[in-house]
């Protein structure tokens, strides 16, 4: 059972080499990186394309799955969410070069 446990949390895991998008400066990229890292990488954030209320909504079922986020830092975060990967915004995806076997 352990070893089964192992394997899916090694499949789960970044194939090594990978390198993860890093957030774009602004005043709440520090409340960001601290609310949403906990689960995933800015790689799910960057490839979002939504407006402000669609971020306001998203952040709220973050917070709601338990994502740390102090009320007076919630608008701060969704702005900077909704200005840098917003309708307008362009994902570049990062290539990633699988190790040889």
């Amino acid at each position: 059972m352990k070893a089964l446990l192992v394997l899916i949390l090694a499949a789960s895991l970044p194939m090594p080499g990978t390198k993860f998008k890093e957030l774009p400066p602004g005043k709440a990229k520090v409340d960001v990186e601290a609310a949403c890292y906990a689960c995933h990488s800015a790689d799910i954030l960057v490839q979002q394309r939504l407006n402000q209320k669609q971020w306001t909504a998203t952040v709220e079922k973050m917070m709601r799955w338990g994502a740390v986020v102090p009320p007076e830092k919630k608008m701060p975060i969704v702005e900077y969410l909704a200005r840098h990967f917003g309708p307008g915004a362009k994902f570049e995806p990062i290539r990633v070069q699988v190790p040889p076997r």
